[in-house]
Order: C-alpha cells, then sequence, then structure tokens
C-alpha cells in the first residue's frame, strides 16, 4: 500500500505544480494583478489628461471669444455716427455696369455679414450659452436643441456653432439692415430699431425667442436669458448698423483697375458654400435682368418709396406683436 501510495501521491503533486505552474499559480496572479492595475491607472491618467486638455481647449474659446466681442464692442463705438450711405446706380444699363452694381452690394453683404457674424453673434452667443451653462448646473451633460452637450465647450462645437448659428443670423440681419436703411432713424439710433425689428418679427419663429425652444426648458434662468439674448441682438443690430455705415464710405465699385481687390471679399463665398450659393444666384440674376436691382434700388430711397417702405416695417411690427409678447410671457412664467 505504500509503495502505492507514494506513486499517487506524486502523481498528484506533479499535477498540482503543472495547475500551479498555468493561470493558478501565484507568481502569475502577481504579474496579472500588476498588469491590471498598470493599464487601468493608465487609463484613468489618460482620461485625467484628456479632461485637462478639453478644459484648456474650452478655456481658450472663451478667451478668444471675449476678445472677438471686446472688439466688436469697441468698433461700435468708434463708428457709432456712421451712416449708410450707396452709391448711384449705373449710369449705362448693360450687362458689365449691372454686374459691377451688384458686385458692390454683395462685397457689403459679405464682409458685414461675416464680420457680424463672426464678432457678435458667433462669439456673443458662445458666450452667453456658457454663462447659461454655469446658471444650470442640473443641465450640465444634457442635450440642447442644437444638440450641442450642456457645459462642454470644444473647438469643433464652437465651429458648428458659428457656420449654422453665428454666421446665418450676421448675413441675414445684413440683408435686412441693407434693404430698410433709408426707412429707419440714421446713426446710432439705427441698431436698437434694427435690434427690435428683428426681435418682434424674427425672433418668435426663426430665434432666440420661440416659446417652444426646448434650450428655455433646460437652461436657466428664463430671464437672464431673455436678457442675454436681448442684449445681444441690440448689439448685433448696432454693429452692423455701424459698420455697414463705415464700410459703405470705403468700399469702392469694382473696376478693371481693382478688381482683384473688390472681389477679394468673395473668397468668403468660396469657403461658406451657403452664402456662394446665394451670391452667385445674385450674379446669374444680375446678368440677366442688369436693370432690376439699381431699379429697386431706387425705388425704396425714393419719397414714395421711403413712405411705403416704413408702412410695411410698421404693419409687419404690429401683426408680429402679439405673437412676441405672447411668447416673452410664456417663458417668463413658464415653472
Amino acid at each position: 500500500m505504500g509503495t502505492t501510495g507514494a506513486p499517487a501521491m506524486t502523481s498528484w503533486s506533479h499535477q498540482l505544480t503543472h495547475t500551479n505552474s498555468g493561470l493558478g499559480r501565484p507568481e502569475f496572479d502577481m504579474r496579472d494583478a500588476g498588469t491590471l492595475v498598470g493599464f487601468t491607472g493608465a487609463r484613468v491618467s489618460s482620461a485625467s489628461g484628456n479632461r485637462r486638455r478639453d478644459e484648456g481647449v474650452g478655456m481658450l474659446v472663451v478667451v478668444v471669444c471675449a476678445a472677438l466681442l471686446a472688439v466688436a464692442l469697441v468698433l461700435t463705438a468708434v463708428w457709432r455716427r456712421e451712416s449708410f450711405v450707396e452709391p448711384p446706380g449705373p449710369d449705362a444699363q448693360t450687362r458689365a455696369a449691372g454686374l459691377r452694381y451688384y458686385a458692390w452690394w454683395a462685397g457689403m453683404l459679405t464682409i458685414v455679414g461675416t464680420g457680424s457674424g463672426v464678432l457678435v453673434t458667433g462669439a456673443g452667443g458662445r458666450l452667453a450659452m456658457r454663462l447659461l451653462a454655469l446658471t444650470s448646473p442640473n443641465a450640465t451633460g444634457r442635450f440642447t436643441e442644437a444638440r450641442a452637450i450642456v457645459g462642454d465647450i470644444t473647438l469643433e462645437g464652437t465651429l458648428t456653432f458659428l457656420l449654422f448659428g453665428g454666421l446665418p443670423a450676421g448675413m441675414l440681419s445684413t440683408a435686412l439692415y441693407l434693404l430698410i436703411a433709408h426707412w429707419i432713424p440714421r446713426a446710432a439710433a439705427a441698431g436698437p430699431v434694427l435690434a427690435g425689428i428683428m426681435l418682434v418679427v424674427a425672433g418668435t419663429t426663426i430665434d432666440p425667442i420661440r416659446a417652444d425652444n426646448i434650450d428655455f426648458l433646460v437652461l436657466s434662468p428664463d430671464w437672464l436669458a431673455l436678457l442675454l439674448f436681448t442684449v445681444l441682438a441690440v448689439l448685433q443690430g448696432t454693429f452692423v448698423a455701424t459698420f455697414a455705415g463705415r464700410l459703405s464710405r470705403s468700399l469702392p465699385m469694382m473696376t478693371k483697375r481693382n478688381v482683384a481687390a473688390t472681389a477679394a471679399p468673395f473668397l468668403l463665398a468660396v469657403l461658406y458654400v451657403p452664402l456662394g450659393v446665394v451670391l452667385a444666384l445674385g450674379a446669374v440674376g444680375a446678368a440677366v435682368f442688369p436693370r432690376a436691382l439699381p431699379a429697386v434700388a431706387a425705388a425704396r430711397v425714393s419719397p414714395d418709396g421711403v413712405v411705403l417702405g416704413r408702412g410695411l416695417l410698421v404693419l409687419a411690427v404690429a401683426l408680429a406683436l402679439p405673437q412676441f409678447v405672447f411668447s416673452v410671457v410664456d417663458i417668463v412664467t413658464r415653472a
């Protein structure tokens, strides 16, 4: 029995040793645990590094936006007495003359729209949303209507906001001002009046004070959001009016000698496709109907045109005012 028991014990010990040399070996467990701890630590360190990097990028974005908005404020103060002056219509009713006249208006729209879209609605709007995120800690991590994450301020999100929010708002407000510049007060009063028209007529249907905008449910307090958007609209209208007034006195008509300089702003249309499409369609229209734009421009500044234009503005504001008041009251009194 003793002789047979020894080999059995030896065999059992060998199997145990063989097992320990595999996954069950204590030395292997320690190395595996060390590897796991090291891997986990690397992941934690990497996440911490990414968080610090994101915070740094966010701080840089805030600083740049604040600097851009400050530039807009300084320029608005410097140019506050500038009034819009448009060139006379072309003497010749040729296609080339019509295109040169159109190029001046297209240049005004491109430069002023881009400048206001970047400096005011882009930078200012980003800062406003950041401030509202800070006053809404419970909303951190939630999505806004534009599918942005509350509390995150990234370079990608800022560029997206600029392309789909800031620049379109800048272009639309500039186009509106170029149309109604002679129907509203001049110089310093033009900006607030333009802002009031934009807020009442378009603010409740397009933005920024639509009652069904879910951002008013996500961000708080509502009165601060309304205040920020109103101040931003007034600054946008004032900057557009002052910048357009200043530029209208210095932007020359396109000629053979200055074609390179006067066409340079249209490079922005190549980079920003929606603007490029609009300007291209306008150029086709100016080429096919070279007398149309000069005729419309002259009609709207004539005495009868000014009276008619002001009447249309009053009518538009009167029709939109009830909806504007309803939206404001609904947002402020919302539980």
